[in-house]
Parts: structure tokens; sequence; C-alpha cells
């Protein structure tokens, strides 16, 4: 009762307004942070799909993108459930910039529409990887946005968590600022794996934020195959554009 009360005055003196249009919302539900309308404008990845990546091949006959011809990542397949696009690339910026935590709930929430549009096999993993951040980037942003996600679909999706085993013990020059050759060099020997043994014969499911390349999650693969793990996934709330 009293936490009703609270939220109701809370939503008289601070109503929730949706990060987009700023208009205000009806709800101060976590997952609704964006109105009808908004919400409605977030592209949902949809086929044709690269077989490696799932980044959108429109007219291309190919099986794979050009980025996996060209760069082959070390992980068996990669889900990403939206286009990496205005007003979804806006609110990434704002949950991992602004500390806008709360996005993680509406995040979780089409990447498990997505998987269960598509009827994807998330059962067939038997642990979930957050994708590590260097000690410099958690310190600047204070929390770990692939965690965020990963918690939340490990509690959906009953898949227990695995953190803190593969670690990056490199800090390295933002992706986003480098040319896609650039990008595949630059990460290289980024991360390590504290105890290999636990991915042994196992099949891992590594979740990030965001598929540009796909050379930060091919790097962290290339480990769970040298520590002898029979199949890495990678899912990601989004996929750029091929650059």
């Amino acid at each position: 009762m009293i936490r009703k009360l609270w939220e109701g005055l809370l939503d008289l003196v601070y109503p929730p307004h949706c990060c987009v249009c700023h208009h205000i919302l009806s709800t101060r539900f976590p997952a609704e942070v964006l109105c009808p309308a908004c919400l409605t404008t977030i592209r949902q990845n949809f086929p044709p799909f690269c077989i490696k990546c799932t980044r959108p091949t429109g007219k291309s006959l190919k099986p794979f993108c050009n980025s996996c011809y060209d760069f082959s990542p070390h992980f068996d397949f990669a889900w990403a459930a939206c286009l990496y696009e205005d007003p979804l690339k806006n609110l990434i910026h704002q949950f991992k910039f602004e500390e806008k935590t709360f996005l993680h709930h509406l995040f979780a929430r089409l990447i498990v529409s997505f998987i269960e549009s598509y009827h994807l096999d998330i059962h067939q993993f038997v642990m979930i990887v957050p994708m590590p951040l260097s000690s410099t980037r958690q310190r600047e942003r204070g929390f770990n946005q692939s965690l965020l996600l990963a918690n939340k679909l490990s509690g959906h999706f009953h898949i227990p968590l695995s953190t803190n085993n593969l670690i990056r013990i490199r800090h390295t020059e933002s992706q986003s600022l480098l040319n896609r050759k650039n990008r595949w060099t630059n990460i290289q020997g980024a991360f390590k794996i504290n105890h290999p043994s636990i991915y042994q014969d196992q099949a891992v499911l590594l979740v990030d934020d965001l598929l540009t390349t796909g050379a930060t999650a091919s790097e962290a693969s290339s480990l769970f195959k040298k520590a002898g793990a029979k199949t890495v996934g990678v899912l990601t709330l989004a996929i750029a554009h091929f650059e």
C-alpha cells in the first residue's frame, strides 16, 4: 500500500516520459519506457539473414554477409534481435552513456520476442556469458550493460549465468572509432578465460548489446573454442548494417 502511494506521488511530481518522444506515459512499469507509437518504430531484424550472423542480406542471394565472408568469425552463429538504427540506436546510447540502466527491461523483452518469434533453440545452451568490459571501461561506466541483459535473459529462460571467468585483460581503443579491418586487429589478445575446463564440451551463449563487424564476439569465441566448447553462439540486442 505504501509503495503504491509513493509511486502515485512520483507520477504526480515526476510523471514517466517516453525516452524517444518525451510524451507522458500512463505507467511506470520498468519495461514500459516508450509510448506505443515509438515502440513500433524500432525495427526488428527479419530475414533474409546471413546464416552466420543474422545480418540482413537484403536482395542478395548469398548465404553469408560480406563481413562473414571476409573475416570468418569464430562463433558458430549469432542472433541479433533488432537493427541498429534510430530510435534504438539512440536508446542504446542512453543506456550505455547516460546511465539509463532501466532500459535493459525493454531490451531484454525485444530479445525474447525475437527468439520466440523465430522459435530459436535457446535451450541448446547450458550457460550464458556476458561480454566483459575492461576494468577501465567498467569504472568509467559504472556497470556492464551486457551483464544486465545477460542476467535478465538468464532468469527468463532459466539458463545459468557464467560471470567473471571470461575476463577482459587489455583495455582497447573503442571499436566504434575504427574501420572494419582495424577492429579485428584492435581486439586481438583482449580476453582471457580463468578456468577453461568449465566450457569443455559445453554449448555457450555469449551476450552483448551490439554486433557490428563481429570482431569482439569472434575474439571471445575463439577462447571458448580453445577451451573445448562444442558450440558458441552469440546473442545481441542489435546488429549494425554493413559499413
